[in-house]
């Protein structure tokens, strides 16, 4: 096999036409038996047109020899009626199932979308989004590797199965003419139609297995044309530099798919060839009989357009192959659904219910003995961490970069689950708690916070779906974080898209941003979250502003428990306690005053952050 044959896909399976079936059924059944019956009954027109082609063709003899339409005994105007009404409804039906089949399409595609996003999104814990893996496998499941949707598959099989329908009523015909010419055709066609599946099976493999170096080139595709890096592309003068990344990464993907073709092409061709042999075979038995007499031409014309026909049963087009790329996507979901994590078993044992959360935390959450691993990585980033927090307080947590504070966070928002160690909320196990409905009790504004591409009013709502209606909160929310105004001052207000490549949208600066963000996070408090996580979501701002975000913050969130992260040891000093984390351990502990005092790691920094902030004050002043 040609290499990432074996491991491509997951090892998925394609998917198999019951399960399709069984999806466009539970999708919307009145409309899959539609397009079942229409594409039978369309499937049955062109043999019934043949016979009828036939009969015409018979009945001219007699009607040219007495120079009339209906000679005596003569069928003609019913043939050419019969031929003429059956023209008219291939016509009319055909259309009539393509257009039913495309809206299958889309329920299909639309109901596995769903199935995708409920999957990725349900689980508690953020990890499987991080592995190249399972990112190769949402892309197949999605038909982003090999352009072919599930739903795609079931529009293509109405006219795969057509031409099968076709060719298997061809046979009966077929058959009339010498009864053993039919398990002849239909061996041929069977084994041709077995090796073609196979082959593209196969091919399908190749191509998911380089699902990772078609999403690189895709991602520099999308460099190249997108706004994401219009900006540093101009600037650094990479146009030319993305492009070329573009062809050579799409044509390392693609080599093992064109060797593969190349390996097979020879027998491709003879598997070809050996069908034709034995349709040109039949073709010149047919012919010869009408030559001596055996038949007549009419049932000539019918025997080899109805042998012509049988090959539809081996023949394999591009309806094939997205029909059997699409059924390998939803293989692939069918898959990941087995394989990833059970949301479920994120939370409680089922036959053990976890604790209410209604009031939690009531007295502290602790870190106890913490330790915690990233996948890849050699060492713990933390080694044994113990912190206690105590509830409806503020603590700071600070250190230098990549001392783990962000992880810190994540862990309690159980993003991530330790390697080592525990969390605990009032003395239980965070893992035996429920991982959602404690999730809903944190209200975390990361660093690197999303920048939603909805409306200003949306992008504060999110805090807490359930206030979304309320109006008066949302509005409020933004009030109090400062953000009031530069809403007023948008186009639409609150109704106004927030971003320029929407219709009658807006951008806004760093600054407004995370203002709307700490509206956000001030609506998930008011909603219920009872502990919040403000992850440096100012560092874009000088020390004061972000100083005086945060004095705000405070002043709003009294009697919240909230947790500070900042590499700005200024700006945490009205917190009620700082901890300073280093070496995947706690190292200090206590008020600004007191850390300061102590003459520690805590107060070296702030000395040294503070002289730097005060001589870049004096050559702002000179």
């Amino acid at each position: 096999m040609v290499g990432g044959e074996a491991d491509a896909g997951g090892g998925s399976e394609p998917a198999t036409l019951g399960e399709l079936l069984a999806v466009a059924v539970t999708t919307d059944p009145l409309l899959t038996w539609s397009v079942i019956a229409l594409t039978v009954v369309t499937a049955l027109l062109p043999t019934a047109f043949v016979l009828a082609t036939g009969a015409v063709i018979g009945a001219l003899r007699p009607a040219v020899a007495a120079h009339r339409w209906t000679p005596p005994g003569g069928h003609l105007p019913w043939a050419v009626t019969a031929t003429a009404g059956l023209f008219l409804l291939m016509q009319v039906l055909s259309p009539f199932r393509e257009t039913l089949a495309d809206t299958l399409m889309g329920r299909i595609d639309e109901a596995t979308a769903r199935r995708l996003m409920r999957l990725v999104s349900a689980p508690c814990r953020i990890g499987h989004l991080e592995d190249p893996v399972i990112a190769d496998r949402l892309a197949q499941a999605q038909g982003a590797i090999t352009g072919s949707t599930p739903g795609g598959a079931a529009y293509q099989l109405t006219l795969v199965w057509s031409r099968r329908l076709a060719g298997a009523a061809s046979l009966v015909v077929v058959a009339s003419f010498h009864w053993w010419l039919t398990p002849v055709l239909l061996a041929t066609q069977v084994l041709m139609l077995r090796w073609r599946n196979r082959n593209w099976d196969v091919l399908t493999r190749v191509i998911m297995g380089q699902s990772d170096a078609l999403r690189r080139s895709a991602y520099l595709w999308r460099l190249a044309t997108g706004p994401e890096a219009a900006k540093e592309s101009r600037v650094f003068g990479l146009d030319g530099w993305l492009v070329d990344g573009y062809r050579a990464t799409f044509l390392e993907s693609m080599a093992p798919v064109w060797l593969r073709r190349r390996r097979v092409g020879l027998l491709a061709v003879a598997v070809g060839l050996m069908g034709a042999a034995v349709t040109f075979w039949a073709l010149a038995l047919i012919v010869g009989a009408g030559i001596h007499g055996a038949i007549g031409l009419g049932a000539v014309v019918v025997y080899v357009q109805a042998t012509v026909s049988v090959s539809g049963l081996g023949s394999f087009n591009e309806n094939n192959t997205y029909a059997r790329e699409g059924l390998a996507a939803l293989g692939v979901l069918r898959d990941l659904e087995r394989d990833l994590p059970d949301p479920a078993a994120a939370g409680p044992v089922a036959d053990r219910p976890g604790p209410s959360l209604d009031r939690m935390p009531r007295s502290s959450i602790r870190f106890e003995g913490l330790r915690f691993r990233y996948p890849g990585r050699s060492e713990d980033l933390f080694e044994g961490l113990d912190l206690d927090i105590e509830v409806g307080r503020s603590i700071a947590i600070v250190g230098e970069n990549g001392a783990g504070k962000t992880t810190l966070v994540k862990l309690l928002a159980g993003l991530y689950q330790p390697t080592g160690g525990r969390i605990t909320v009032d003395g239980v196990d965070l893992c035996d708690l429920d991982q959602a409905a404690w999730q809903r009790r944190v209200a975390a504004i990361f660093q690197d916070f999303v920048r939603y591409k909805f409306t200003a009013y949306d992008n504060v709502a999110v805090g807490a779906l359930h206030l979304a209606s309320d109006r008066a909160a949302v509005e409020d929310a933004g009030r109090r974080a400062g953000a009031a105004a530069l809403v007023e001052g948008l186009a639409q207000g609150w109704e106004t898209p927030l971003s320029r490549q929407l219709t009658g949208g807006a951008d806004l600066s760093g600054g407004e941003w995370q203002r709307l963000a700490l509206a956000r996070a001030l609506l998930a408090v008011a909603g219920g979250a009872t502990v919040l996580v403000l992850d440096e979501p100012t560092a874009s701002l000088d020390v004061r502003a972000e100083a005086e975000i945060y004095d705000r913050f405070l002043d709003l969130t009294r009697g919240v428990t909230t947790v500070l992260i900042s590499h700005r040891f200024s700006t945490v000093r009205r917190a009620d306690r700082i901890v300073v984390v280093d070496g995947g351990r706690v190292v200090e502990d206590g008020t600004h005053d007191s850390l300061v005092a102590a003459g520690g790691h805590y107060a070296r920094l702030y000395a040294l952050q503070a002289s730097r902030f005060l001589a870049d004050e004096a050559v702002g002043d000179g």
